[in-house]
C-alpha cells in the first residue's frame, strides 16, 4: 500500500505526521519493507508487510488460538 492508501484506510483525509512516524518505526524494526528498496524516495514507493510483521500481527490478533489448552 502507498502512504495515501494507508491513510485512507485509517479514515484520515491526508497523510499525517504521526503516520509518517509510525511508518519510519515499522521500517526500522523490520515489520514492513519497501516494495522498491533501491528507490526509497520514489513517488511510486509502496510498503509491504514482512514475515516479521506477519508474526507480530498474529501475536496482536491472538493468532495462536487453537494451538492447545
Amino acid at each position: 500500500m502507498s502512504k495515501s492508501d494507508l491513510s485512507r484506510s485509517l479514515g484520515q483525509s491526508s497523510v499525517s505526521g504521526q503516520l509518517n512516524k509510525v511508518i519510519r518505526a515499522l521500517l526500522a524494526d523490520g515489520s514492513i519493507g519497501y516494495t522498491i528498496p533501491e528507490k526509497s524516495r520514489s513517488r511510486l514507493q509502496m510498503y509491504r508487510l514482512t514475515d516479521a510483521g506477519r508474526v507480530a500481527l498474529e501475536g496482536l490478533s491472538g493468532g495462536s488460538a487453537g494451538t492447545g489448552a
